[in-house]
């Protein structure tokens, strides 16, 4: 049953409404409801995934653990990850994905993660060497997960801080990311730098012709 956890306060209020003027009869089966009002395992993972981390040791004690139960705490994992790269909290990022890991050797999830990681460290380098070393490894992210649009877009990224001369590579890059999936703060910032980038090879083009 896909439910939704209360306080203690809302379900006295709830049921304060529910059982106001009702029924003798009806009052067991609002109970029967209210008793049952907790998610899953599952939507446990990306509602708290928070929740399910620190109840991992007793969720996983036992030698028949449910295969639910180990993907629920991968998943956990994972959102955890998630966040906090998308915080640009690196460190915090790779233990989760390493704790997926695991857990689950072949979650691509957070092979998709560590690759970011690995990306942003070495974009921030700024080296030659780095950014190339980067959008290798933009590109093995997107090997784990084709449908993002985020590595596309730091390719793009580092193409411009190694060369920003590479116009057609900046430009492929950007129009790459704008295909796929981005949050709508990236998809914007990846639109305005396409935009002065394709200025800027137009200018190119129009002074050596």
């Amino acid at each position: 049953m896909k439910t939704k956890t209360f306080s203690g306060t809302k379900v006295k209020t709830i049921a304060h409404a529910l059982f106001k003027n009702k029924p003798l009869y009806i009052i067991p089966v609002i109970c029967y409801w209210l008793t049952n009002c907790a998610p899953s395992i599952a939507e446990l993972a990306k509602i708290d995934p928070e929740a399910v981390i620190a109840k991992k040791s007793e969720l996983l004690a036992g030698k028949s653990v449910s295969e639910e139960t180990i993907t629920a705490v991968v998943n956990a994992h994972n959102n955890l990850g998630n966040a906090a790269l998308q915080a640009k909290d690196f460190d915090e990022a790779e233990k989760q994905f390493n704790e997926s890991l695991a857990l689950d050797s072949k979650s691509k999830q957070a092979k998709y993660g560590l690759a970011m990681i690995k990306g942003h460290r070495l974009f921030k380098k700024g080296s030659n060497s780095a950014l190339w070393d980067s959008m290798e490894q933009f590109g093995k992210a997107l090997y784990y997960n084709p449908t993002k649009g985020e590595p596309h877009y730091w390719m793009g990224r580092a193409y411009e801080k190694k060369d920003d001369g590479d116009f057609e590579l900046i430009v492929e890059a950007y129009e790459k990311a704008l295909i796929g999936t981005l949050s709508n703060k990236l998809k914007k910032d990846t639109e305005e730098r396409l935009a002065i980038v394709k200025k800027q090879q137009k200018i190119f083009k129009e002074f050596w012709k």
